[in-house]
């Protein structure tokens, strides 16, 4: 669930042009920072949640990132992903157990965690990541 209301376009896989519109949306603060190869766009909402995405010289999200003191909205920052997300934390998940949950697939990486006031996690497509990134600078 999201801090605040609006809709987010720019998930996953999606083209960057909308991040615009997205800051707007969620009522937070864009900036970007430009780095070899790829750019961080970063939106600061009120509230605490700070969502980066990172977009490839090609204009596609490749990866996501975020923290908070309430779990993101994962269906709108995985976008098309979120179904291989759900079905691989269901085939992980322990009844009784709470933990995060790590998907490492050929298509898809993801890892999500925290406790209260204190959520964070990560997306990225491993096909996708530009020559040069690590798959720790997505955070």
């Amino acid at each position: 669930m999201m801090l605040t209301t609006g809709v987010a376009e720019a998930c996953l896989g999606g083209n960057a042009a909308s991040v615009q519109a997205d800051a707007a949306a969620l009522g937070g603060q864009l900036r970007t920072t430009t780095l070899v190869g790829y750019d961080v766009q970063q939106i600061d909402v009120p509230g605490g949640l700070t969502v980066r995405e990172f977009v490839g010289r090609d204009g596609v999200v490749f990866g996501v990132g975020w923290s908070g003191p309430a779990p993101a909205d994962l269906a709108q920052l995985l976008g098309r992903y979120v179904a291989q997300y759900t079905a691989g934390a269901a085939a992980a998940a322990r009844p009784g157990l709470r933990r995060g949950v790590r998907i490492d697939l050929p298509s898809l990486f993801a890892e999500t965690g925290g406790h209260l006031r204190a959520y964070a996690g990560r997306a990225f497509l491993p096909t996708l990541v530009p020559t040069g990134v690590a798959p720790s600078d997505i955070r």
